[in-house]
């Protein structure tokens, strides 16, 4: 199965396959496919939308299209949390251009390829297996990272905004300049630009939490929970396993909604966890809760490393 978490055998490379490494790989194949064919399924329907903008404008909207499109391949060549975000970005930014430019298109069929292709680039840049595999792009040596859900505010409300902002900050200025609209359009651009980079600066802080698989045990990065990345020792791990009903682990989890895990520990460990207000206090915890995007692929890792789970 394509998803398997189970290790194999790659008899033709004469390696192991680690845990959830083929989903990976078929994701991001499928969002640089996506990528790579935006110029043949969006030509018909930007060509539409600039029709009737004089040569000046039409040239330099193309010159920029061209251009940001090419970035964006190039960075989905690239994994690493810096160009996830830039992926996340620019996934629904095209989006919307699609949509856009398809309301007065006269091709039925094209204007759907267009938006379908363009909806395949947003959705996979926020799949799960993408993310696992631009963060852990940025590891060091024999460790692997996995990204950490979003808290559930951000995720119904907080992110969603987060990225319209930084979208319609980039694109309305461009737009206005393009409609002809030039003094307006200037304006709107320095200031969309300005608020994009705030808001685009947020969505990177918030790509940069994961929990990190090392030869020394099992580390957990998460700036919005604990004032410091924590390392737990191997030796002092009791297990790490789907947390039950029941649990009275720490939460660390941000109310991130689905599956969470529970590691606990041989003794209490100190922690020092992110209060409400940014303070931080040491507390002595016996177990922890966190919530990786792939809980599963987690644990089969960790048990690939030999660490205790179950």
């Amino acid at each position: 199965m394509a998803g398997s978490t189970t290790p194999r055998r790659n008899k033709a490379r004469g390696i192991t396959d680690q845990p959830g490494r083929r989903a990976e790989r078929n994701a991001t194949f499928a969002l640089r496919c996506s990528w790579l064919l935006l110029p043949a399924t969006l030509a018909p329907l930007i060509g539409n939308l600039l029709h009737h903008a004089d040569t000046p404008a039409h040239t330099a909207t193309s010159v920029v299209l061209w251009s940001v499109w090419a970035l964006v391949l190039t960075t989905s060549l690239i994994p690493l949390p810096s160009t996830l975000t830039v992926l996340r970005i620019a996934g629904p930014g095209v989006l919307v251009l699609a949509v856009w430019s398809g309301v007065n298109a006269d091709d039925g069929v094209w204007t759907a390829v267009g938006i379908l292709n363009a909806l395949l680039a947003a959705v996979t840049a926020f799949t799960a297996p993408v993310a696992d595999r631009f963060v852990d792009g940025a590891s060091y040596g024999d460790e692997r990272r996995f990204l950490l859900r979003a808290p559930g505010p951000v995720v119904l409300v907080l992110g969603p905004l987060t990225t319209a902002v930084t979208v319609t900050g980039a694109i309305l200025g461009p737009a206005l300049i393009v409609d002809g609209r030039g003094m307006v359009g200037v304006g709107a651009t320095i200031v969309g630009w300005s608020l994009a980079a705030i808001t685009a600066r947020a969505l990177y802080r918030l790509g940069r939490r994961w929990v990190v698989l090392v030869p020394a045990g099992f580390v957990l990065h998460d700036h919005l929970a604990l004032a410091e990345p924590t390392l737990l020792q191997r030796a002092g791990l009791e297990r790490i396993t789907a947390a039950p009903f029941d649990t009275d682990a720490l939460d660390l989890t941000q109310r991130a909604r689905g599956l969470a895990l529970e590691v606990r520990f041989r003794k209490p460990h100190d922690l020092l966890p992110v209060g409400a207000r940014g303070a931080a206090e040491i507390v002595g915890a016996e177990a922890l809760l966190c919530s990786p995007a792939r809980p599963d692929v987690v644990l089969a890792e960790a048990a690939r490393r030999r660490l205790p789970t179950g």
